[in-house]
């Protein structure tokens, strides 16, 4: 066993076992703006199966740290915003979602189809800073700040060459990260929300990359 593990372990670093896939942009299904159209299975059950397990640390943690939400429906969504952000930050690297939102308009889809694969537009209704900030006692002057910052990292990455757009993205999320936890925190128990957010919309929802499609 340990002969076989050091064996790959050396293809590993000499490039031996790389492994390929084909690409495409393609697709065929019911509209599905969440995983993409026409994402398979395990696609699916890796974004929502990650959506409910942070959404379940979210709401935990914030209990065990007594994070002050005294309303049933502060709660409510505050589950709402963890599965759609936190889950989205993984759904939006989905191969699925890449060739979803990077082709163009199929027929078939309508207005609202042509609206999230408009990177600035879907970025632009993305006010959730702002309004999670203010029902859940955050701070919203740095909430209205982290939104504009968003919308700026946004079209920094759109304006640059293919290239140099994922390691822009990346650079963007820790300056995020950074700024979240010393600069301008969102509020207690909205730690997480900043950099999920900058990870679903800058690094996957604006970044083209190449769709794999399963083997």
């Amino acid at each position: 066993m340990f002969a076989n593990l050091k064996r790959m372990i050396g293809s590993a670093a000499k490039g031996d076992d790389m492994q390929t896939a084909p690409i495409s942009w393609t697709y065929s299904g019911g509209i599905d703006p969440l995983c993409g159209t026409g994402a398979t299975a395990a696609e699916r059950v890796l974004a929502y199966g990650m959506a409910t397990v942070f959404t379940a640390i979210i709401l935990i943690a914030d209990r065990n740290r007594d994070v002050p939400l005294a309303e049933g429906w502060q709660i409510a969504l505050l589950a709402f915003f963890a599965f759609d952000i936190a889950g989205g930050a993984v759904a939006n690297m989905l191969n699925s979602c890449k060739r979803f939102y990077h082709t163009h308009v199929q027929p078939g889809e309508g207005m609202s189809t042509r609206l999230v694969k408009n990177p600035m537009l879907f970025t632009a209704i993305h006010v959730h800073p702002i309004i999670i900030a203010y029902f859940l006692n955050g701070n919203v002057l740095n909430a209205t700040i982290w939104y504009a910052l968003l919308l700026v990292g946004v079209v920094t990455v759109m304006v640059l060459p293919l290239y140099l757009r994922r390691a822009a993205a990346t650079s963007l999320i820790v300056l995020a990260l950074l700024g979240n936890q010393l600069l301008l925190p969102l509020g207690d128990g909205l730690e997480w929300f900043i950099p999920c957010l900058f990870i679903k919309m800058v690094l996957g929802h604006a970044v083209q990359e190449e769709p794999y499609r399963a083997g």
